[in-house]
Formats: structure tokens, sequence, C-alpha cells
């Protein structure tokens, strides 16, 4: 009877349970993203005002460190240059890439390391259609935080002069959700694979940490600059999105990894042996 009554609700759609259960992750990632933007908005124009001279600091840095966090081309005047330096440039993507990844890992090999999966199987529901319900939780996710940050932005910049344009906040946010379902779906596949979600979280993280440091170092290091256009990260903020809105074939490279990754995920969920 359990079991069941378990299932029962499962049944009625696998994604709305899923949305369903992250509902307080989703409302706590939410608060911390709109205080971040609150937090880039209210220093902006003290920034502004001491830019020369955060200019001469970061001169002093060594050129592959200043690369790393603040990337080439770092602007504190204008609000575009600011948020790409500030935001988007480390913060902004890696928040949404914590979210993503986590939710990837957990979407199948949570699932199976908690023992519900199989309680889910044993009923009329075939694998493709969780593992599609639960790829479409984790892009549904990814967008509310996604949009949260770009409202955020919108409504909290103008006070402190922080105004890049709606449209360029917008492919900005675009961009840095892109790369978080394109990381997220790295994870979902790997669980899928495996059944194991740290091994999910340690590959993904693993991935996106060594493409990201690729891509910051790239410019300065002859070694790694041959590898940069393999980096997500290079399609990411290679066009500066904030300033100059989304590059179609950027983007398009970006919904690949997204799309190749969650078709491994399913092809890895169709054929293993679920543990028992």
């Amino acid at each position: 009877m359990a079991t069941t009554a378990l299932a029962r609700p499962m049944l009625g759609s696998v994604l709305a349970k899923t949305i369903r259960d992250q509902r307080r992750a989703l409302l706590w990632w939410g608060v911390g993203l709109v205080a971040t933007a609150a937090m880039y908005a209210v220093f902006y124009p003290s920034i502004v005002e001491n830019a020369e001279i955060l200019t001469r600091y970061l001169e002093s840095f060594p050129e592959a460190l200043k690369n790393a966090f603040f990337g080439s081309d770092a602007d504190f005047v204008s609000p575009g240059g600011y948020l790409h330096t500030e935001l988007f440039g480390f913060f902004g993507p890696l928040l949404l890439l914590v979210f993503a990844i986590g939710a990837g890992a957990r979407a199948i090999a949570g699932e199976e390391e908690r023992q519900t999966l199989d309680v889910l199987l044993s009923t009329p529901v075939s694998r493709r259609r969780v593992l599609v319900d639960k790829a479409v939780a984790l892009v549904v996710g990814a967008g509310v935080l996604a949009l949260v940050l770009w409202v955020a932005l919108v409504l909290l910049g103008p006070p402190f002069d922080l105004t890049p344009g709606v449209g360029e906040l917008a492919a900005a946010v675009t961009a840095t959700f892109l790369l978080a379902v394109a990381f997220g779906a790295i994870a979902l596949a790997v669980g899928a694979w495996t059944g194991r979600r740290a091994l999910a979280i340690g590959v993904a993280s693993g991935i996106g940490a060594a493409t990201y440091l690729i891509d910051a170092l790239a410019p300065t290091l002859d070694a790694v600059a041959w590898l940069q256009k393999l980096s997500p990260f290079y399609y990411y903020d290679a066009n500066v999105p904030v300033k100059n809105g989304l590059d179609p074939v950027h983007t398009l490279v970006l919904l690949a990894i997204a799309a190749v990754a969650f078709a491994l995920a399913l092809a890895g969920f169709e054929r293993r042996d679920l543990h028992a």
C-alpha cells in the first residue's frame, strides 16, 4: 500500500513532482541571487569613483591571475563593463552552475541513491519519460533563477546608475543560463550512466573548473591557447553579451553541448541496469 501511495502522485507528472520538490531550494536560491544583484548595484557608484585606483591595483597582478578573475579587458566604469568584470565574469555563472550541477546530479543518481527510482519505474512510466521530465525540470529551475537575476538587475540597477540596458542584461543572463544548463546536463549524463550523485557532481565540477581556467589563461599561456575554443566558457563570454548581445554561433554551441549531454544521459539511463 505504501509503495502504491508513493507511486500514485509520481504518476501524475514526474516533471510536476520534480519542480514541486525543488520549490524551497529555488526560493532560497532566488533570495540569494536578489541579494547578489543588490550588492553589486549598491557598490557600483563607489567602484566608479575609485576606478583609477582599482585599475592601477590590478596592473600589479600577474597577467594570468588578472585574467582568471577579472578577464583580459577589465572595465569598472561602464555599467556593462562593470557587470561583465564583477558579476558575469565569475560569480554569476558560478552560482547558476552550482545549482544546475546539483540538480542534474540529483535528477537520476540522487533518486537512485535514495531508492525512490525503483518505485517510480515500477509504475507505467518509461525511463525515457522519467529522464526527459527530469531534464525539463532542470532547465525550468535554471530558467527561473536566471529570470530572477534579470528582474533583480533591471529593478535594482537604475537607482545606482547601473543601467547597461534591458536587452543587454537579458543577453548576459541568457548566456549564463545556457552555460549552466550545459553543465547541468553533463552532471545528469554522468549520474544517468553511473547512478552515483557524488561522481556526477565531481565530474561536472571538474570539467567546469578545468575549462574555466583554460579559457581564462589562454590569452597569456601559449601552452593552453589552442584549447580555448574547446571550453564552454569561451562561447559563454567571448562576445561579452552584456555589452554586445548574444553571438548566434556561440549560443548554438552551448545549446549543442547541452543537447549532446542530454542525449548521452538518455542513452545511458535506458541501457543501464539499476543498482539494487
